[in-house]
């Protein structure tokens, strides 16, 4: 029985904006795996959290809501365009994030030995120590700024704002344990995003 294995395994998957990592955590999924999306549950929780809704309104205006959704162009504009304003959202929603990340970590264990945690901020929130291995996907910025122009819609200068919010991808290449690079095609990535699944299963033995 899974829940009988002894050594449970945590892996991030991080990068930066644009870099891929979804697509790498998609296809982790798509081989059985396990991802917890820390996007997904930071969007959850500015929603569904009653206290963290009424503490961003009071920090950040009414105007960041809109019928009970996230007036993502408001908020976003607030908090990248003003580092201290993305350190007081981030103060407010990180500390939830990562308490159910812990969380479902937990849960996940009782039936899959290795989980996969997709997260762009891993270092800049310093929880690293929750993971025994940290992935990078690792692409160059013409191409990462290429990808999210197409994908959001965002203006090459709104783009770099935002790369600048987060550490260097060369410093966190310094660091992780291993190193995807997407510089090609979602092919070229998608076979090595397997490549490192099966090194992962491999300690499952």
């Amino acid at each position: 029985m899974k829940n009988k294995l002894k050594k449970k395994i945590v892996v991030g998957i991080t990068g930066g904006i644009g870099s891929g990592k979804s697509i790498v955590s998609d296809i982790i999924e798509s081989s059985g795996y396990y991802v917890i999306r820390t996007d997904l549950l930071a969007k959850q929780l500015m929603t569904s959290n009653k206290s963290l809704v009424k503490k961003i309104k009071k920090a950040f205006s009414n105007e960041s809501y809109k019928d009970e959704h996230i007036n993502t162009n408001i908020l976003a504009k607030k908090v990248f365009d003003n580092k201290l304003n993305l350190k007081k959202l981030n103060l407010l929603v990180h500390p939830l994030v990562i308490k159910e990340i812990k969380k479902q970590i937990k849960y996940q264990h009782l039936f899959n030995k290795v989980v996969f945690v997709e997260s762009a901020l891993i270092y800049e929130a310093k929880i690293e120590a929750m993971f025994d291995f940290i992935v990078l996907v690792f692409s160059k910025k013409p191409k990462r700024i290429k990808r999210i122009r197409k994908r959001d819609g965002l203006t090459t200068s709104e783009i770099i704002k935002r790369m600048k919010m987060q550490l260097p991808d060369l410093q966190k290449k310094s660091i992780a344990h291993f190193v995807i690079e997407n510089n090609t095609s979602v092919k070229s990535l998608e076979r090595k995003a397997k490549f490192l699944i099966n090194l992962i299963s491999s300690f499952e033995s």
